[in-house]
């Protein structure tokens, strides 16, 4: 009977409410969430603030077929739908991010913090004609908050009291400057005292002290021409890891570094279990670099700067021209110990510097015609260098020695796009589109072997060891063109209904390998990669029911991948390998939906279904598993993985949440938030060695806020991963080495994190 009078109530209510419309510019205009055309996600601003969510890496937990994992070094990955780019510095990125309107093609801006964020909306499925080159996987688009016409200003301060222990303050000011001229400025902190425990050093890992800020201008130029320019500065300095051995194999536990002499067979590894190593993937390590016998912090430290200038002008008849200006640059220093151990065997010191220039120039119709249309053009000019150096130190005192892989890449790309949509009927939308990009790329690549933990080239280098490859490639070029169309057709039968059946095709560009490791007659061959194109095809509907209160999504979906770009580990040498699969295949499910059930209960939730393998990859290389069985036979010490699943690819993911508020008095609310998120058993690495999956695991989050009704201020107890789970966001072999095989390193997850928060707004 309880049950029965609650679902009565619910239903009485359920259509004195109505959800609250989110506003996305996935098609370079706005429009309300339930009319674009394919499958999206969008969280706003206050959703992102009031859950305490930082970055990237937080925010993919509850949204399935999407991860943003750290990796050790190189590119980080982006996957979207069980597709994204590999670990290598040339690749360029299948999941494009999109900062208010301009296009980053390098994942490392994806660890800027959510730096006072209107709106973060996730794109899935190949985005080339309006988004920008390489969406191959889907698209972020980050849309930021804007100068306002009235002074106003928020706050927020949070601590986190337990697992990732620190501060977080962030805040932003905003108004008139003049009758014309508006500004905002925005800064943030993140101080974070990490949450893996060094049993050697005594310190927890991964400390981070990041810095960002930003500030806008908005001119009123004319009634009818709007200049906007941004600025954003960030200074990120992190030091440890959160990698660990998460497997000792026989290799290891067996190894003698002095090779034969006075230490017994095992003592590295008995030193490192004396040391306080278990050998598992949890919160507690001892990691640390050395260097001539000197322990170093391992250091994560990037600066960038992004500007960009954009014009809106409105043209008589109702059409809009559009300039984004953009620069944007980028430092890091990446600098860490590569055996995962605390003796002095492997590590790996890069420094990567890369900068972009950006023009779009685009025209928009206005959308009250029969024919609605927006087109333009897009030029992008970028230089990139890594010095990518290996150190190796336990080998024979002639073999030891580092290399430094140093690569140079100019790049400029060329583009035309645009999109029409017929309006046929009232109830049909036929919508055509398409972009063609020339893009062109330029080279070289010196090898060296050097003097150990120095760039110093040595003349005559080690005659065998890891250290020993050498080559010179001068002037690579590569030019490619490609034509990127789509189609999408659009039904709307009834009020609150649309259905979409969509065609799209895409491609991410080829480059060179910046990590590559081969001498001279290899490396000429294996520099370069090949593009990689998608057919894309999606069905799916959005329903607006119960007038308004409740909105459910879903989507059936099948991408066709051929030459599928893939990054693989050679764990002796330290370097990731690329190079391109046959073909693969994504495709699956999608649905979410939202429910004002009552004015004080909101539900929600989201599930996937994905079904996402190599269609053909019959030189797969093998994984160490099978090295260590001998069960690896095939030439060249490679596998068939043609019908097999691909890296972080989780078959079934799943969230579901629930909001209640309650009124205290007159004057305050209570409001009680609780989310699960669930996330299927996943491969980690290309070559799915079974001892690198994450196991399928539960997440709880949840948080309780006393606030103004008002809305002027609040404080949340905020709790994350509540259940407690130690999950893995990376992993691969340890590095260094023959006496590695068998064993493995993970990135780990933040465990249960509880932080306190408190938020005024003025």
């Amino acid at each position: 009977m309880v049950a029965v009078s609650i679902w009565a109530a619910i239903a009485a209510n359920a259509h004195a409410v109505e959800l609250e419309e989110i506003v996305v510019t996935a098609q370079k205009r706005e429009q309300g969430l339930q009319d674009v055309p394919f499958a999206i996600t969008a969280v706003t601003g206050d959703a992102i603030q009031a859950a305490g969510i930082s970055r990237l890496e937080d925010l993919s937990t509850a949204i399935p077929n999407f991860t943003f994992a750290e990796a050790a070094s190189g590119s980080d990955n982006i996957f979207v739908r069980g597709i994204g780019s590999g670990i290598n510095y040339g690749f360029e990125q299948a999941v494009g991010q999109v900062i208010d309107g301009f296009f980053y093609g390098r994942s490392r801006f994806g660890r800027a913090a959510f730096l006072d964020v209107e709106r973060v909306e996730i794109l899935k499925g190949p985005q080339g004609a309006l988004i920008g080159k390489n969406t191959s996987a889907g698209a972020i688009n980050i849309t930021t908050a804007k100068p306002t016409g009235t002074f106003e200003g928020w706050a927020a301060l949070s601590w986190d009291v337990e697992g990732d222990k620190g501060p977080n303050v962030e805040g932003a000011v905003s108004g008139p400057i003049t009758d014309r001229l508006r500004g905002r400025l925005a800064v943030r902190y993140d101080g974070r005292d990490g949450y893996v425990h060094n049993v050697v050093t005594g310190d927890d890992e991964q400390k981070l002290n990041d810095v960002t800020a930003r500030g806008t201008l908005s001119w009123d130029v004319t009634d009818d021409l709007n200049a906007t320019v941004a600025y954003q500065y960030g200074d990120f300095d992190r030091e440890g890891r959160s990698a660990q051995l998460g497997v000792c194999g026989q290799a290891l536990r067996a190894f003698d570094p002095d090779g034969a002499g006075p230490a017994p067979a095992g003592a590295l590894f008995n030193g490192i279990v004396a040391a306080g190593e278990d050998c598992k993937a949890n919160d507690s390590k001892n990691v640390v670099l050395k260097r001539n016998g000197v322990i170093e912090p391992e250091a994560f430290q990037t600066k960038f700067n992004t500007v960009g200038l954009t014009l809106n002008w409105n043209l008589p008849g109702g059409h809009t021209l559009t300039s984004l200006t953009g620069y944007s640059d980028y430092k890091t220093l990446d600098d860490f110990d590569a055996d995962w151990t605390f003796a002095e065997l492997a590590a790996v010191r890069t420094v990567e510097k890369y900068d972009q220039w950006s023009e779009e120039l685009r025209i928009a119709s206005p959308v009250d015609g029969r024919i609605d249309y927006i087109g333009g053009i897009f030029l992008q000019s970028t230089n990139h260098d890594v010095d990518f150096r290996r150190d190796f130190a336990a080998v024979q005192p002639a073999l030891r020695a580092s290399n430094l892989i140093s690569t140079r890449q100019d790049s400029e790309t060329y583009a035309v796009f645009g999109q029409a949509t017929w309006h046929v009927t009232d109830q049909w939308d036929l919508t055509v589109g398409g972009r063609y990009t020339e893009e062109k790329k330029d080279a070289s690549q010196l090898e060296t072997p050097t003097t150990l933990y120095t760039n110093q080239p040595i003349a005559v280098g080690p005659a065998g060891g890891p250290a020993a490859s050498r080559h010179q490639l001068d002037d690579a070029r590569r030019k490619e063109k490609n034509f990127s169309p789509t189609a999408t057709l659009q039904w709307k039968p009834d009020e609150g209904v649309m259905l979409y059946a969509r065609f799209a095709r895409g491609f991410k560009g080829g480059g060179f390998d910046m990590q590559l490791d081969a001498p001279q007659a290899r490396a000429v061959n294996e520099f370069e990669f090949e593009d990689e194109k998608v057919t894309a095809y999606e069905i799916g509907g959005k329903f607006e029911l119960l007038n308004g209160a409740l909105q459910i999504n879903v989507a059936a979906f099948r991408s066709e991948y051929d030459n599928l770009q893939v990054s693989t580990l050679n764990p002796e040498t330290i370097t990731f390998s690329v190079g391109n699969a046959a073909s693969a295949i994504s495709q699956g499910i999608e649905a979410d939906f939202k429910w004002a059930a009552t004015d004080s209960l909101l539900l929600g939730g989201a599930f996937a279904y994905l079904d996402s393998e190599y269609d053909d990859f019959p030189d797969a290389p093998c994984n160490a598993a099978q090295l260590i069985a001998a069960t690896c036979t095939g030439p060249g010490r490679t596998q068939d993985l043609g019908g097999r699943e691909l890296p972080y690819a989780p078959e079934i993911t799943a969230s579901f949440n629930a909001q209640y508020v309650w009124p205290v008095g007159d004057s305050l609310e209570l409001t009680a938030f609780a989310q699960l998120a669930y996330r299927d058993r996943m491969a980690l690495v290309l070559d799915l060695d079974p001892n690198n999956y994450q196991k399928a695991n539960t997440k709880l989050d949840a948080r309780l806020t006393l606030g103004a009704a008002s809305g002027r201020w609040e404080v949340s107890v905020i709790g994350r991963n509540l259940s407690d789970r130690t999950t893995r966001s990376f992993g691969n072999d340890a590095l260094g080495g023959p006496f590695m095989l068998g064993t493995y390193f993970f990135h780990v997850d933040p465990p249960r994190t509880i932080a306190l928060q408190a938020r005024v707004r003025f």
